[in-house]
C-alpha cells in the first residue's frame, strides 16, 4: 500500500494533543507518545503539530521536538499514517517549515507513514482566489510531498472555493482536503474528485457528514484525542445501522458542544485545544483524575477544574469510566 493509499483508507484522524512539562515551554515527549499509543486502536492517521496540537504557536526548536517524537516506535508504526501541519504566518515561513519536514523525511526515521504535509491558505483577510492559488503554487513548487488542502477560515480569514481545489489538485500533489469551517462549502458545491481524499473537520453533526449520505469519506477531528471510541462506532455503525449511527452521533455531539462552551471561557491557549486537553486527562486517569495535577496548555496554565469537571460529566454520560484509564494499564 503506498503512503496515499493509506491516507485514502482512514476514515478517522486526529490533529495530535501537544503535551507539556511545568512552563509549558518544553514538550513532554513521553506523555505524547502514551497519549498516542492509547489512541491508535482507533486512530490511524496522525496530523502532528496541526492546530489542535498548537502548531501555529510552535517555534523551530518545538517543531524539531514533534519530528523526533514521529521517530518513536513506542507510539506510531507503519500502519499509522502522518501528516505535519506547516502552519507558519507567511508563504516563506511554511516553505521554511516544509522543508524542514522533507529534509528529516528523506532521512528515514519516522516511525509511521509520512503522507505529507498539510498547508492552509494564506494569512490574509478577504484574499481572492488568485492570491490563494499563489500561495499554494510556491508552496508545491518548493517542496515535493503530496499535501492536504486544510480550509481553516478561523485563523487565516479567507476561503478557498471549489473552483480554486479542482485547479491544485489537478497538480496532481493534492490528496486530501480538510474542511474546519462548519460551512461546507466546497462539498456543497459538489467537489468531487477520486484523488482527493474528504474529511471534515468541523465538531458535530458526525454521521450525517459521512457517505453516503454526507459527502465525506471521513473526519479530521480535535474530539479524536478523546472521543474515538464513541467516533469509531459511529463510523461503523455508519455502514450498516444509520438510525442507531445517527443517535450516538447526537449523543456526541450534545457532549462536545457542552464541553466547548466550557472551554471557551478559559482566558488562555486554543480553546480546541483547552477542552481536547481536558477530556483526555479524563480518559487518560479514570477514575482517579482528581488525584492527578491538571494538564498544562502551552502558555504554562494549568486547565481549571470546572472544565475537568465538565469532562467527567460528558463522558460520563457517553458511558461508565474505568477505574484505570490509559495512564495506568486501563482500557481506553
Amino acid at each position: 500500500m503506498t503512503p496515499t493509499e493509506l491516507a485514502h483508507s482512514i476514515s478517522l484522524w486526529v490533529p495530535l494533543l501537544s503535551h507539556y512539562k511545568p512552563g509549558g515551554d518544553q514538550l513532554d515527549p513521553d506523555r505524547i507518545a502514551q497519549h498516542a499509543r492509547a489512541i491508535r486502536q482507533n486512530v490511524r492517521g496522525f496530523l502532528l503539530a496541526g492546530s489542535t496540537g498548537d502548531g501555529w504557536d510552535m517555534d523551530d526548536i518545538m517543531f524539531d521536538q514533534i519530528l523526533t517524537l514521529a521517530e518513536r516506535r513506542d507510539a506510531f508504526d507503519s500502519s499509522t499514517a502522518l501528516i505535519f501541519g506547516s502552519l507558519r504566518a507567511t508563504t516563506d515561513q511554511v516553505i521554511a517549515r516544509a522543508k524542514r519536514v522533507e529534509a528529516w523525511a528523506a532521512e528515514g526515521r519516522a516511525a509511521g507513514t509520512v503522507v505529507g504535509h498539510t498547508i492552509c491558505p494564506p494569512i490574509q483577510a478577504d484574499a481572492d482566489q488568485a492570491a490563494i492559488l499563489a500561495h499554494y503554487h510556491a508552496v508545491l513548487d518548493a517542496t515535493t510531498l503530496p499535501i492536504a488542502v486544510y480550509q481553516l477560515p478561523q485563523v487565516v480569514q479567507c476561503t478557498i472555493e471549489a473552483a480554486t481545489l479542482k485547479t491544485l489538485t489537478d497538480t496532481g500533489r493534492v490528496i486530501l482536503f480538510k474542511d474546519t469551517s462548519g460551512e461546507d462549502a466546497v462539498s456543497k458545491a459538489g467537489f468531487k474528485d477520486k484523488r482527493v481524499y474528504m474529511l471534515r473537520g468541523a465538531e458535530g453533526g458526525y454521521a450525517q457528514a459521512l457517505k453516503p449520505g454526507g459527502d465525506y469519506d471521513g473526519w479530521l477531528l480535535s474530539t479524536a484525542n478523546a472521543f474515538g471510541p464513541w467516533l469509531a462506532d459511529i463510523a461503523r455503525l455508519n455502514e450498516t445501522d444509520t438510525a442507531a449511527a445517527n443517535d450516538l452521533s447526537d449523543r456526541v455531539s450534545n457532549v462536545v458542544a457542552t464541553l466547548f462552551e466550557e472551554a471557551a471561557k478559559v482566558p488562555f491557549a486554543n480553546p480546541f485545544s483547552n477542552a481536547n486537553r481536558a477530556a483526555d486527562h479524563i480518559i487518560a486517569n479514570g477514575q482517579h483524575w482528581r488525584d492527578v495535577p491538571a494538564p498544562i496548555a502551552i502558555t504554562g496554565d494549568y486547565l481549571p477544574r470546572s472544565l475537568l469537571a465538565r469532562a467527567d460529566e460528558g463522558i460520563g454520560l457517553l458511558g461508565p469510566l474505568p477505574p484505570m484509564g490509559y495512564m495506568g494499564g486501563g482500557a481506553l
